[in-house]
């Protein structure tokens, strides 16, 4: 079969690697549409070449607000389409790029797989998440559901049942595979200097970037917690966030605080995250990245579309606001208990096995990837 990957961010790139693999693997033609959302080298290129993944066939270069990168992507993903005339093509999670890309497939008439389908919070946020996840699922011809609760949520909105197969999340795949190579040869504890007890830090999401009230809670928290280390993983919206409210300064000297450009290599982010005590985040794939290797995880949200780490015990929404993070992190920090319990909670997402099981079922669904409704008799 022709199968196009179609994602164009890190964190797409990381949870996609496996099924390129198993799909290549195959003898499957397997073609990498990337949409450009993310561009900077260091997001893109050399993710790629870490993870050992073809370089895309199709760079659309989409650029500008997300109605322009959305006009962008949408024209040319047609175009690509109607040129390959592939079998499906696999879109990602709940990106403006899932979204755009499984609008411009499921118009040019080729049947859409969304990967990572049914994330649901029932609630305005994660913005704009929760469009874009509702909007590629109304595309989609085959929903690769992680959960049992993702595939419920979509049958709850009508979505077909026998077209939603719950098969894990990718990013166990990648966690699994790269965490013993992260250990051996990654070098970025010593370059970076490090030290122990050690949190991981990373707040990107848009609905925490846009609001001053709530970025003041979590960057004074930050500053306030200096009887820890933090490893900060910096993406460009998170510096012009600190830029904007005026804590890029102070941030980057804070002796307790190593505030560093996201890190390029998957396997250098994996061996910083393997060695911290505990997580702070607002990410999506990085509470699913925690459940799957032990880490505790303190999300800094008030809702989240990842609900059964929480209620697997890995996971706690603690919100925004400094007074709460602070004795958060300080419990969860000098309580051996908790964290040994938050650490051996099951992990929701699955066996490191989801790429085999949505590349079984696309194979099953040759030549009949088409979601055209039956006729009815009466």
């Amino acid at each position: 079969m022709k199968i196009i990957h179609a994602f164009g961010t890190r964190a797409c790139a990381i949870k996609m690697a496996p099924l390129i693999r198993e799909c290549a693997d195959r003898n499957h033609e397997t073609i990498v549409l990337w949409s450009g959302q993310h561009y900077s080298s260091h997001l893109y290129e050399e993710v790629f070449d870490d993870l050992e993944m073809p370089r895309p066939k199709y760079d659309i270069l989409a650029r500008g607000t997300p109605c322009e990168i959305g006009a962008k992507i949408m024209v040319e993903t047609e175009k690509i389409c109607k040129n390959e005339k592939a079998d499906i093509i696999l879109t990602h999670g709940d990106t403006f790029t899932a979204l755009f890309f499984s609008l411009g497939g499921a118009l040019a008439l080729t049947p859409v797989g969304h990967v990572e389908a049914g994330l649901r919070t029932n609630s305005w946020e994660p913005f704009p998440e929760q469009i874009c996840t509702r909007g590629s699922d109304a595309c989609t011809a085959l929903y690769f559901a992680a959960t049992e609760k993702n595939r419920k949520d979509l049958l709850s909105e009508g979505h077909p049942k026998e077209r939603i197969f719950v098969v894990g999340n990718t990013i166990v795949d990648a966690a699994f595979k790269h965490a013993e190579l992260a250990r051996k040869k990654s070098e970025i504890l010593k370059q970076l200097k490090l030290k122990q007890p050690l949190i991981y830090w990373s707040a990107h999401r848009k609905e925490n970037m846009l609001h001053e009230e709530r970025m003041r809670g979590i960057f004074d928290s930050l500053l306030e917690l200096e009887e820890y280390d933090f490893f900060c993983s910096v993406l460009p919206s998170t510096q012009q966030a600190a830029e904007k409210y005026g804590y890029a300064e102070k941030l980057a000297k804070a002796k307790h605080i190593a505030w560093v450009p996201c890190l390029p290599k998957y396997t250098d982010a994996l061996r910083v995250l393997l060695e911290s005590k505990a997580c702070l985040t607002d990410s999506g794939g990085m509470q699913e990245e925690c459940a799957s290797l032990n880490i505790p995880c303190l999300t800094l949200r008030y809702v989240t579309d990842r609900p059964e780490s929480v209620d697997a015990g890995a996971n706690k929404c603690v919100g925004t606001k400094k007074e709460v993070i602070i004795k958060e992190v300080r419990e969860l920090m000098e309580d051996e208990k908790l964290q040994r319990k938050m650490r051996d909670a099951p992990n929701p997402y699955g066996d490191g096995k989801t790429s085999k099981r949505i590349m079984d079922l696309i194979e099953e669904h040759e030549g009949k990837m088409e979601r055209w409704e039956k006729e009815i008799r009466k």
